[in-house]
């Protein structure tokens, strides 16, 4: 309904030329640029700050971080293959003696 009207249309229409032409003179602008990416350098150092600040309180805290636990599950899985080829040798090894089923 409302898009269909001619006038918010032109308005719609105007307003994404003058942003248009606003982004394009801010992009162009090398003191917003440098100011940009100054801001953005600060944010993204800011941010590892604070995650370093993190893993020192969990750890202080004796709280496993995600890669802690990544560690863990990878760890865990290398056991849970090993066990598994245990398992499969002994089976082997039981029907090698003559018994069905290794004794547990």
């Amino acid at each position: 309904m409302l898009r269909d009207n001619s006038v918010l249309k032109k308005m719609i229409a105007t307003g994404e030329e003058q942003v248009g032409k606003i982004a394009s003179q801010l992009l162009s602008n090398e003191a917003f640029m440098a100011a940009l990416q100054k801001t953005v350098n600060a944010a993204i150092e800011a941010k590892g700050i604070a995650m370093r600040n993190v893993q020192t309180a969990l750890a202080s805290l004796n709280v496993p971080t995600a890669e802690d636990v990544k560690k863990l599950e990878g760890k865990i899985e290398d056991l849970e293959r090993v066990f598994e080829t245990l398992s499969a040798r002994i089976t082997e090894l039981a029907r090698k003696n003559g018994r069905e089923h290794p004794e547990t």
